[in-house]
Parts: C-alpha cells; sequence; structure tokens
C-alpha cells in the first residue's frame, strides 16, 4: 500500500508539473508582425481631370512604410506633378497606366512629371510588368521643332535621398529625358525597364537622354532597353560609381556618353563601368565630352571609366573623344581644352560601324593642352567595308591600336 501511494504522489507531481505555466525563462519570445498599410487611391476616370491629389492623399495615408497600389487596367491622369513627399520606405506598385497631360504650359514650370525631393527608401516598380508611365510627350516635341527654348520636365526627377529602386516597367513619349538624378542622392537602383521615345510626326523626339546621372554615389542600371533620340545614359558631373549592366541602346541616341563637362564649372566624373552594351544605329557607341579651356570655360577631369563587353551595329562610330565641344575650331585653337582624362579603358568591343566616317570607326580628339590616358584591348569593331582606322589626337601614352591623324571634334 505504501508503494502505491508513493505511485500515485509521483504521477499526481508529474501531471501538476505537466500542466504548469512554464517559467518566464523558458517562454518564447511572441513577435506580432504588424501588417503593412495598402493604399489604392481613387481615379477620376476622366484626363481633363488631375488624379495627382488622389495618389499624393494615398501617400499620405500609407506612404509610412505601406504600399501604394496602382492597379492593372487603371489609367490615373497625372495633371500637375506627382511628389513623393509622404513616402518614408514606401511600395509604389504601378500595374497600371499614369499618363501626364500635354499640358506644355505647366509642364513648363516643373522639374519632373514625379518628382522625389530628399526621399529615403521608396521602391517603384510593377510585379507583373505591365506597369506604364506615359509622358505623352508628343506636344512638346512639335512645339520644341517650332521653338526650341521652352522648358520641359524630366519623367522621373530625383534630387537628393538615398536607397532608392526603379524597376520593372515601362516609360514611354517622355518630352525630355526619362530619369535624372543630382543633389548628392545615394544608392540608386534601376532595372528591368523598358524606354521608348517615339514621335507621330517628322518632329523628332529630342532631348530625350535616358538616364541623365548627376551627382551622386553608388548607381545601378540594369538590364534596360532604349530608344530614344539624345545620349541613352550621360554620366554628368558629379557622378561616382556607376555600374551599367546590360543595356540596349536603340533609336538615334548618342551613346554612353561622359559629359558634356566644363562648359562653366569645374566638372569632374569618375569611377565609372559599363559591360553588356548593345548599340544599335547610335551616333557614337561610347564617348567623353569637354568644353575647350579660356576664362569663359570651367575644367574637366575624368578618371576611372571603363566600357567593356560592348557590340556595336550600325552606329557612326564606336569610340569618341570630343574636346572641342559645343564650340567653333577657332575658340579650341585659341583656347584648347585642358581636360584630365585618366585611366579611361575600352575593353572588348566588337560589332561593324556604318557608312557615314568609313573606313574611320572612332574618332579620339583628346584635349591639346591636358591629360589623355586611353587604353584598348580587344579592339574588333570593322567598317562596312574596308580596313578599319581609328583617328587620333593627343594621346599621352600608346592606346593599344592603330591611329591615324585626322582626329576632330
Amino acid at each position: 500500500m505504501l508503494f502505491i501511494s508513493l505511485h500515485l504522489a509521483f504521477v499526481s507531481i508529474l501531471l501538476v508539473g505537466a500542466i504548469a505555466a512554464p517559467t518566464d525563462e523558458l517562454t518564447p519570445d511572441r513577435v506580432v508582425l504588424a501588417k503593412r498599410a495598402t493604399c489604392t487611391p481613387a481615379t477620376m476616370g476622366d484626363d481633363q481631370l488631375d488624379d495627382t491629389p488622389a495618389i499624393i492623399a494615398a501617400m499620405a495615408s500609407c506612404g509610412s512604410g505601406g504600399t501604394i497600389v496602382i492597379p492593372a487596367g487603371t489609367t490615373y491622369s497625372l495633371r500637375t506633378m506627382l511628389t513623393f513627399s509622404g513616402c518614408v520606405n514606401c511600395d509604389f506598385q504601378l500595374e497600371g497606366t499614369l499618363k501626364a497631360s500635354d499640358d506644355t504650359t505647366y509642364w513648363a514650370t516643373a522639374s519632373g512629371i514625379i518628382y522625389l525631393n530628399a526621399i529615403k527608401g521608396v521602391r517603384i516598380g510593377s510585379l507583373t510588368g505591365a506597369g506604364i508611365l506615359d509622358g505623352n510627350g508628343q506636344t512638346s516635341y512639335d512645339q520644341w521643332a517650332a521653338s526650341p527654348t521652352f522648358a520641359r520636365p524630366t519623367a522621373i526627377y530625383i534630387n537628393g535621398g538615398s536607397d532608392i529602386t526603379i524597376t520593372g516597367f515601362k516609360v514611354k513619349n517622355v518630352p525630355n529625358a526619362f530619369f535624372g538624378q543630382k543633389g548628392g542622392v545615394t544608392n540608386v537602383n534601376y532595372a528591368s525597364l523598358t524606354m521608348i521615345a517615339a514621335s507621330k510626326s517628322t518632329n523628332l523626339p529630342k532631348n530625350t537622354d535616358g538616364f541623365d546621372i548627376g551627382e551622386s554615389t553608388y548607381t545601378t542600371i540594369k538590364s534596360v532597353y532604349v530608344s530614344n533620340q539624345d545620349d541613352c545614359v550621360a554620366f554628368k558631373s558629379g557622378c561616382n560609381y556607376v555600374m551599367v549592366d546590360g543595356i540596349t541602346c536603340a533609336g538615334t541616341n548618342h551613346g554612353l556618353s561622359v559629359g558634356s563637362l566644363g562648359k562653366t564649372n569645374a566638372d569632374w566624373v569618375k569611377n565609372v563601368y559599363v559591360t553588356g552594351a548593345t548599340m544599335v544605329n547610335c551616333g557614337k557607341a561610347a564617348g567623353i565630352k569637354v568644353y575647350p579651356g579660356g576664362s569663359t570655360h570651367g575644367t574637366s577631369t575624368v578618371s576611372n571609366v571603363t566600357w567593356d563587353g560592348v557590340t556595336v551595329s550600325g552606329c557612326h562610330c564606336d569610340a569618341q573623344i570630343q574636346s572641342c565641344y559645343g564650340s567653333t575650331a577657332a575658340e579650341c585653337t585659341a583656347d584648347p581644352s585642358a581636360a584630365s582624362l585618366t585611366g579611361i579603358y575600352f575593353k572588348n568591343f566588337q560589332g561593324t560601324t556604318n557608312t557615314k566616317y568609313e573606313p574611320a570607326v572612332s574618332n579620339l580628339d583628346c584635349p591639346p593642352a591636358g591629360t589623355c590616358d586611353l587604353y584598348f584591348t580587344s579592339w574588333a569593331v570593322v567598317p562596312p567595308a574596308g580596313t578599319a582606322e581609328n583617328l587620333c589626337a593627343n594621346i599621352d601614352n600608346s592606346p593599344g591600336i592603330s591611329c591615324t591623324t585626322g582626329a576632330s571634334g
């Protein structure tokens, strides 16, 4: 009987222990994940009315860590500039269409159709690839042809801020440049974008640069297609640490250009790397543009810039250095450029130019009063007929290609 009593007592202790609350030391941490707020702005459904206020209101409600959705199958009319001031670490999910008005009088007063001023942490993108930003630029193309002085907005303009991602949608018919950035912005990533500017009239879509990369640090452009009328990518003064990885430049564009630099200021560009570029019917595939010297101009410094893995198809030339940009030959003779170009590499170029300058495939007019260190390796671009020639002037080192006199520009 004593054994049975002890046994029952032991079982009772075990049962009590089994149902007792665990001690604080054994209680696992319980984390409750808050659901991110999601807002879908209402559209007026009329392109003569402005949907911008509704989108801005949605950002005010959901922009702090939330998501703003532009749903598929819906078009929102932007008659005033769309700012992202309510967005902090937010997602702007573009599955439908944002279409700017053709009111050139209003847009002449706006920096961008979409303006990101000192925004920290924003992701603008489409999960499906169906999203569209329509710049509706035909009126601008026609007006510019008649009066090439009026101001036009950049499609998406970034001034300062950090940690910005733009990915996965189509941008078309912008009135001016597609993307512009400056103001010391850091960590900007563009990826999987299709960018096309096309005119329905004989007036070309002038000045539709693909990317204007100004004062900024750490920019990545990956897997994009650009068909436009001006620079495909312009590396402008103050840009530092830029990588372009996988880009097709088509249309009648001016290629992958450093500059223009030195018009009036002390301009510089450094640490640029381009790889995997396909250049179709461009004015040039890759190049640098600097102004001449003299008291009326500034200075130009370019260092550590590489184009590596470039396929040329039907471009006027594959590489171009212009040291008399925007000036006459007389001006450049009187005040030759004193630009500093160091660590400039052209690697693994292949393909065929067009007939415009054949048999010349490159035109390298380095600054006469400056420094010009150019390096060419695995250079296999040819003209449509004849033996390839590289026109060279004022190169300070042995560039790795055979040179012929006659460079200009």
